[in-house]
């Protein structure tokens, strides 16, 4: 059988973020597994912070991966966003009406059902306040209901692009400072809230452990997002 052909989606223009899910995910693929990257188009939102930009670029990035055909190409979609994006609707919809059984999934759907089967309470590590409610929303929209092993939302006052491109050792510091915080509401397992974030699972252990906290399981939506896709998409084709 062919090897799997999985396109992982920045849904924003800023190539910085696709070029670091690209360093953290490469040497993760799974076996027989090839991944691609596509980043949003030029004019699309460089970053993702409320309803409006995520419509916008869910909007920008279906009418290009139609018009390069790239759902006929690749066997599964990683929406790399940390949000209920509208891309992922819109690729299940589409994909639906041609009657193809390739998933597309999101990094925010992946992250929580990891954490899920590793720890006892979760949270999530964000950026800027203007998204936590939309995470808090989606969350019970995932979950069902509210759950007792959602302890919330801790937001770093980052913006996403700045994850990538800002003063790292500010960065360094205030995503300690906001794991401690998440630590603290009782989280065993600490969920990396923004793709901007990937790589950075040892600098929240780290800033839990400093604080005298213990030990704390950190997810990366991304990396857990390529091996459910990767296990989803393999099982459409048998």
């Amino acid at each position: 059988m062919a090897d799997l052909k999985l396109l992982v989606i920045n849904p924003n223009s800023s190539q910085s973020i696709t070029d670091g899910l690209k360093e953290s995910l490469d040497p993760l693929t799974p076996p027989k597994t090839r991944l691609s990257y596509f980043t949003a188009p030029s004019h699309a939102p460089a970053a993702i912070s409320n309803i409006i930009t995520a419509n916008q670029t869910a909007t920008y990035c279906y009418e290009e991966l139609l018009k390069t055909k790239a759902i006929e190409e690749f066997d599964g979609f990683l929406i790399c966003c940390f949000s209920d994006h509208p891309l992922i609707h819109m690729l299940r919809e589409y994909l639906t009406e041609i009657q193809s059984s390739k998933p597309a999934i999101g990094i925010f759907e992946a992250g929580v059902a990891h954490a899920m089967l590793i720890g006892k309470r979760f949270g999530v590590v964000s950026t800027g306040s203007g998204i936590k409610n939309t995470l808090i929303a989606g969350m019970r929209s995932f979950l069902g209901a509210n759950s007792e092993r959602f302890a919330g939302v801790v937001t770093s006052g980052l913006g996403v692009v700045e994850l990538r491109e800002g003063d790292q050792s500010h960065i360094e510091t205030r995503m300690r400072e906001t794991s401690v915080k998440m630590a603290v509401m009782g989280a065993d397992v600490i969920i990396l809230g923004c793709a901007g974030m990937a790589g950075m699972e040892e600098l929240v252990k780290g800033g839990v452990r400093d604080a005298g906290l213990g030990e704390v399981k950190v997810v990366d939506g991304a990396k857990a997002g390529v091996e459910i896709l990767a296990g989803i998409a393999r099982l459409a084709r048998e």
